[in-house]
């Protein structure tokens, strides 16, 4: 079954599988997978949700939200969750096929302009916003950065959600520029994989360790098992200079 969805952002497609699965899709990118019992099948969904679970944020600001997924995960162990995203159809769709809970308080905003205005403050903000597979620029610089300080309490997190392919630098760069910019910043990658998700976090990280699974879905348990448990943290590397 595929059902498709007008949007300002590109078409979205709901993608049911033979067994029960449903993806959402959009410009390219599989933004959520979820098995028929509306449990994610995605591997960072379950990083970050065990992230999280690590720390003891309790008001949570999601940038980005697709299937609405990890939002879910967190409200129902009784976190307050706000989702910003500037597609209005995305947080339609969360709601009627994804089971988005009614208590997750859903903005229409460009995610940057809100975490540079917002008077809230929040315990973790999470980064899952792409165009396609990639981030969209203004999340990548000084900017974010510093409209992630201002919007978190002290010792608050930070994680981001990084699409990888073999050779891509945006998980490295990214973790240098927050170095750079005062955080205690850490990157959790499958380093050896070709394409992959990995996770920078920054701010009260030291003491966070690789999760494992907890949550588990129908499906692809095997998949979620293993590259979860290849989930290592490394060092970033600073690109070569140009001769």
């Amino acid at each position: 079954m595929k059902k498709a969805h007008a949007s300002a952002l590109g078409r979205i497609e709901l993608v049911r599988n033979r067994s029960g699965a449903l993806t959402y899709r959009q410009r390219g990118g599989n933004q959520t997978t979820v098995d028929a019992r509306g449990v994610s099948v995605d591997t960072y969904i379950h990083l970050l949700y065990g992230l999280l679970m690590q720390t003891s944020a309790r008001r949570i600001l999601m940038i980005g939200c697709g299937g609405g997924t990890l939002a879910t995960m967190m409200a129902a162990e009784g976190r307050a969750v706000t989702v910003i995203d500037i597609d209005p159809v995305a947080f339609k769709l969360a709601r009627k096929h994804f089971g988005l809970p009614r208590g997750v308080d859903c903005k229409v905003a460009d995610g940057l302009a809100f975490m540079q205005v917002t008077r809230a403050r929040f315990d973790a903000v999470v980064l899952d916003a792409f165009i396609g597979e990639d981030i969209p620029k203004q999340f990548l610089g000084p900017d974010f950065s510093h409209a992630a300080r201002r919007c978190l309490r002290k010792d608050g997190v930070l994680f981001v959600n990084v699409c990888l392919g073999r050779g891509q630098r945006t998980a490295d760069d990214l973790t240098l520029m927050l170095k750079r910019d005062g955080w205690k910043a850490r990157l959790l990658d499958r380093h050896r994989s070709s394409e992959r998700n990995a996770i920078v976090m920054a701010g009260a990280v030291q003491s966070l360790r690789p999760p494992r699974l907890t949550i588990v879905p129908e499906v692809e348990v095997a998949r979620l098992k293993a590259e979860m448990r290849a989930m290592k943290f490394r060092r970033p590397k600073a690109k070569k200079a140009s001769r």
